[in-house]
């Protein structure tokens, strides 16, 4: 006795095979196939070829296998077309036309056909798949570019794959980062302000010149390096401290081997030398764009003999730490010491008080380079821009002095 099909099948009547020398068979094409009856407690779902009942303690599973995946033969035999015209279809090259796309389209779906990505990429000599590299995963800033390149890439039907180099050391340990990648077959690799110098940066895009660096000025890579004018964003900073009439500024810097935490920091002090109040050498501290960083450097300026009544944080993580910092140590933030920080990450507007910062356009800027990528690697012709402009973000951290300076 045997059954055939996909359905569910049902065993309502155990009483009729009761002799031990009874086997039923069940012959199932291959397909997840439910069993019931009465005596279980619930569904038995598998993949079989074979299944044999001679009772209810003796079931025996002959041979189990995995279901069949449809290949893009069986889709061009259940669509009635050749397999040339779904190899178009599927790949998005050539032409076919709205009827068969429509028959193709139907069949992809009933037969839940997925293109074998490892075939197309041996065909068409490309992975789909395009490198991020960033120097560190730590808070906001680099949550948020991540977030906008995966966008960015999903909207195209592209993939990424990450490299955080966080733990590199020398130019030689994230030029390894790289190697990771490009040994992953990535189409192209996005690099996030590298602190690799100029030229190694040069030499390596004439390796592999579907390179395009974000957050980094580099003027060998015309079209290829995307930034955002940290200078002003500094100046910026030093016009509105300034004006609220702070003339005793504080600086807790980057990394001042960084391209733009020295641009951001260069600014800031020319523009208050030129408002003529420049920065005191003592009040100046280079700490790094990390929590760590920001309490050593907040730790550093506490235990200092300077008198300041703002701090101008090179980036908003390191504001909130010495926001914190300073009102642990009973000075109210911003009645007695103003705090602004830069980049204008998702958690600024939310700090108590709410945190005064430079924005920096971090998404559009990331969007923008990721499009480039696009269009050198896939011959797209994405609209994009290379430089951007930061601008003030006015909230609670900062006021006017307590008294004048």
């Amino acid at each position: 006795m045997a059954w055939r099909g996909r359905a569910m099948l049902q065993i309502p009547h155990w009483n009729r095979f009761h002799s031990n020398h009874d086997t039923l068979i069940l012959s199932i094409v291959p397909a997840t196939t439910k069993l019931r009856w009465p005596a279980a407690s619930g569904y038995a779902s598998c993949h079989v070829a074979e299944i044999k009942i001679k009772n209810r303690n003796d079931i025996r599973v002959s041979r189990m296998a995995e279901q069949k995946m449809a290949t893009l033969k069986d889709v061009a035999r259940l669509a009635g077309v050749g397999s040339g015209t779904v190899s178009r279809y599927v790949s998005g090259n050539g032409s076919v036309s709205p009827k068969s796309a429509e028959k193709i389209a139907r069949a992809i779906t009933q037969l839940k056909y997925r293109p074998n990505s490892i075939a197309r990429s041996l065909s068409s000599r490309r992975s789909d798949l395009l490198g991020v590299w960033v120097p560190s995963l730590e808070g906001p800033y680099y949550q948020m570019m991540i977030r906008a390149i995966e966008l960015e890439l999903r909207q195209q039907g592209k993939h990424m794959i990450l490299a955080n180099a966080e733990d590199a050391q020398t130019d030689e340990d994230r030029l390894g980062h790289i190697d990771y990648l490009i040994n992953r077959d990535c189409d192209g690799i996005l690099m996030s302000g590298s602190r690799l110098g100029e030229f190694k940066l040069a030499s390596l895009s004439e390796r592999y010149p579907n390179l395009v660096c974000i957050n980094r000025e580099v003027e060998a890579l015309p079209g290829r390096a995307f930034s955002i004018d940290h200078d002003l964003g500094g100046r910026l900073a030093a016009r509105h401290l300034h004006g609220l009439g702070h003339r005793k500024i504080a600086v807790i810097t980057g990394r001042l081997s960084a391209q733009d935490a020295k641009q951001r920091h260069g600014g800031f002090v020319d523009e208050m030398a030129r408002l003529g109040d420049p920065v005191a050498p003592e009040r100046i501290i280079e700490g790094a764009f990390s929590y760590a960083g920001g309490e050593r450097a907040a730790d550093m300026l506490l235990r200092s003999s300077a008198k300041f009544t703002a701090v101008f944080c090179g980036n908003d993580k390191v504001a909130m730490v010495v926001a914190s910092r300073l009102q642990a140590s009973g000075v109210s933030v911003p009645d007695e010491v103003s705090v602004l920080g830069y980049d204008n990450v998702d958690f600024a507007e939310y700090m108590v008080p709410a945190l005064s910062t430079i924005h920096a356009p971090i998404v559009e800027m990331t969007q923008s380079a990721c499009r480039q990528l696009l269009n050198l690697t896939y011959g797209l012709d994405l609209p994009f821009r290379e430089r951007f402009e930061p601008a003030l973000c006015a909230r609670k951290s900062t006021a006017p002095p307590p008294s004048a300076p």
